[in-house]
C-alpha cells in the first residue's frame, strides 16, 4: 500500500499508457507502419538508455564537481539527489521497457486472443511510455541546471561582494613583495587566534 502511495503517479501514467494503447491496436492496423515495428521500437528503447545512462554520469561529474562551491551543502543535496534519483528511475524503466519487449517476442507465438494484435498494443505501451520517460528526464535535467546556475551565481556574487575597505586591502596586498606577504599572513593568523581566545573568555 505504502508503494503503490509513493509511486500514484507512475502507476497512472502506466494505466493511460496501457488504456491507449490497445484500443488504438485494435482499430488501427500497423502491419505496413515503419515506426510501430518491433527492431525500430527495441533501437530506440536501447539508443535512449544509452544516452540515459550516459546522462547520469556527466550529471553525477558535474554535481561532484559544483559541489564545494555551494554555500549550503545540505540544500545542494536534497535539491539535486532527488532530480538525479528521477533520471535514474527512469533509466531503470527504459531498461524494463526494452526487457518487456523481449519477453514480448517470445510470448507472441503463445498469446493468441482474436482481433487482437498483442505486439503492436506492446509495441505502442513501450513508445508512449518510452516518451513520457524521456519528457520526465529531460524536465529533471533542465531543473538541475537551473538549480546549478542558480547557486553558482547566488556564491559569485557573495564572493564580489566586497566593501570597499576590502578591496583596498586586497589590493595592498597584491603590492607586497613575497616576505611581507608571508608576514601579513602571519599577523593576520595571530590577530585571528588572539580574538578566538578574547570570544571564548567571554563566553
Amino acid at each position: 500500500m505504502k508503494f503503490i502511495r509513493k509511486n500514484c503517479i507512475a502507476i497512472v501514467i502506466i494505466i493511460i499508457c496501457i488504456m491507449a494503447s490497445i484500443p488504438i491496436s485494435l482499430k488501427y492496423s500497423y502491419e505496413k507502419s515503419k515506426v510501430i515495428d518491433y527492431y525500430v521500437i527495441i533501437n530506440i528503447l536501447i539508443s535512449l538508455f544509452s544516452v540515459s545512462l550516459a546522462i547520469v554520469a556527466l550529471m553525477i561529474s558535474i554535481l561532484e564537481k559544483y559541489k564545494e562551491k555551494t554555500a549550503n551543502q545540505q540544500a545542494w543535496a536534497k535539491g539535486s539527489t532527488e532530480l538525479l534519483k528521477k533520471i535514474c528511475e527512469n533509466t531503470v524503466a527504459l531498461l524494463l521497457l526494452i526487457m518487456l519487449l523481449a519477453f514480448a517476442s517470445v510470448l507472441e507465438p503463445i498469446v493468441s486472443i482474436p482481433k487482437f494484435d498483442f505486439m503492436t498494443a506492446v509495441l505502442l505501451f513501450s513508445l508512449f511510455l518510452s516518451l513520457v520517460d524521456v519528457l520526465d528526464t529531460t524536465i529533471c535535467i533542465y531543473k538541475l541546471v537551473t538549480n546549478l546556475n542558480n547557486v553558482l551565481s547566488a556564491t559569485n556574487s557573495k564572493e564580489i561582494n566586497l566593501s570597499q575597505k576590502e578591496l583596498y586591502l586586497i589590493e595592498a596586498y597584491r603590492f607586497l613583495n613575497d616576505k611581507h606577504k608571508e608576514n601579513l599572513e602571519e599577523l593576520i593568523k595571530a590577530i585571528a587566534t588572539n580574538q578566538e581566545i578574547e570570544n571564548a573568555k567571554k563566553d
